[in-house]
């Protein structure tokens, strides 16, 4: 009787501290972690200096803002993964007395410590403090939280600095459950296309790999809006375009053959519910550039913005959440996982963007000077991977790789330079 008493308690204890499952897009990346580390990072610039118990308490008041920042990932017998709390983690912070403009190299340290899943929490920080202000770098496993919603959780961490308090919200179901309904009725899209070599992933040394960052000027980020515009593309087209071009100029190899380019797409809008909070909730595009070289930029941006359209859509955006449900269903182990990305995907370039603005620049007492990021690698060999984000008509970009392509983002800002004067 006594032992049947311990496996009822225990029992209750795992339903008390169970809080969801995780949604396909998030098992995928869980799965994809273990191949090669996929977490990433988001950099903020910070114009204050703020004692060390004011950082612990913002981070304190985000953790029990959002019930998956104090979590880990449990696996039952049949591999199903799901999010298990455990509310007295703290979010692991270092704090280091050094000048903002080294945050490459801590974010490359970063990038090459991987997460243990099966602990928690699934999210840490490092905070650089140098003489007039702060340099944040929050670092998240990717299925926890995507890089939208991690910009988010920089702006709660900064109200929090301010003195705002923040309100929890409610947990919040992934979003393949939220459109179950829709997800019933989807079309079913055609089996993507493989690649014509599959991708060769990196050796799994303990390297760091190379980190770079860039901002253009507010004048030529402007010329750059305004010249997209008339040329009826979108900046994240401009962008593509520019890193494929300045990838040829400077790789041979990049010469020889078609580039094949991701986009991660946020979907949040196919759930209103979801809002801020953590969890994934996007889906990634392939595009390819197979054009001539010497075709027009213009042309060639147009071309990038048109593929994606598309894949911009409800429909199509619930369908490719169906298919990657379905996929997800079967328990695909380790190895398939990494074959579906080597295969499927097999991209040369991941192009995260997360747009204009997405966060506010000023709050109460303190200026956001700089937001930087995503920083992610894939896993691949010769990935080149780019960060887009545009705060106060800055639009800044990261470069991270393990076999970066030198000097890739200040041809990028060339090849910009050129398109808008031209």
């Amino acid at each position: 009787m006594q032992n049947n008493q311990q496996e009822i308690v225990h029992d209750q204890k795992s339903e008390q501290v169970r809080l969801r499952e995780l949604g396909s897009t998030e098992h995928l990346f869980w799965l994809l972690d273990q191949n090669r580390p996929t977490h990433f990072a988001m950099i903020a610039g910070i114009d204050r200096r703020f004692p060390a118990g004011a950082w612990r308490a913002a981070f304190r008041a985000v953790q029990q803002r959002h019930p998956l920042l104090s979590t880990y990932i449990g696996t039952d017998a049949q591999m199903n993964t799901a999010f298990y709390s455990e509310p007295d983690a703290k979010i692991p912070l270092r704090e280091v007395e050094q000048e903002a403009t080294s945050w490459q190299a801590e974010v490359a340290r970063e990038i090459a410590t991987p997460f243990d899943w099966s602990s928690p929490p699934l999210l840490r920080a490092t905070v650089l403090q140098g003489g007039h202000g702060s340099t944040l770098i929050l670092v998240a496993h990717h299925s926890v939280i995507d890089g939208m919603g991690s910009a988010w959780l920089i702006e709660d961490l900064l109200r929090a600095l301010s003195g705002a308090s923040l309100t929890p919200l409610p947990l919040v179901q992934s979003l393949e459950v939220l459109i179950e309904s829709d997800m019933t009725s989807a079309a079913v899209l055609p089996a993507a296309p493989l690649a014509p070599v599959p991708k060769r992933f990196r050796p799994g040394a303990a390297e760091v790999p190379h980190i770079d960052a860039l901002a253009l000027p507010v004048e030529l980020t402007c010329q750059l809006i305004a010249r997209a515009r008339i040329e009826q593309t979108s900046v994240h087209g401009a962008v593509a375009a520019a890193v494929h071009e300045a990838g040829r100029r400077l790789s041979r190899e990049w010469c020889t053959r078609p580039i094949r380019t991701v986009t991660p797409i946020d979907v949040r809008y196919l759930a209103g519910e979801v809002g801020t909070a953590n969890g994934v909730y996007i889906t990634q595009t392939i595009t390819v550039d197979d054009q001539p070289r010497g075709t027009s930029f213009w042309n060639a941006a147009r071309k990038v913005k048109r593929d994606l359209a598309p894949s911009q859509t409800r429909a199509s955006a619930v369908a490719e959440l169906k298919a990657l449900d379905a996929a997800m269903s079967t328990r695909p182990t380790v190895q398939h996982a990494a074959g579906f990305l080597s295969a499927v995907l097999a991209f040369d370039v991941l192009l995260s963007n997360l747009g204009n603005q997405p966060i506010a620049s000023t709050y109460d007492g303190l200026t956001l000077n700089a937001l930087w990021g995503p920083v992610v690698t894939s896993g691949f060999a010769d990935d080149q991977m780019i960060g887009v984000c545009t705060v106060d008509g800055v639009l800044r970009l990261t470069h991270a790789s393990y076999a970066a392509i030198p000097g890739l983002l200040n041809e990028v800002r060339v090849v910009l330079e050129a398109a808008v004067m031209a």
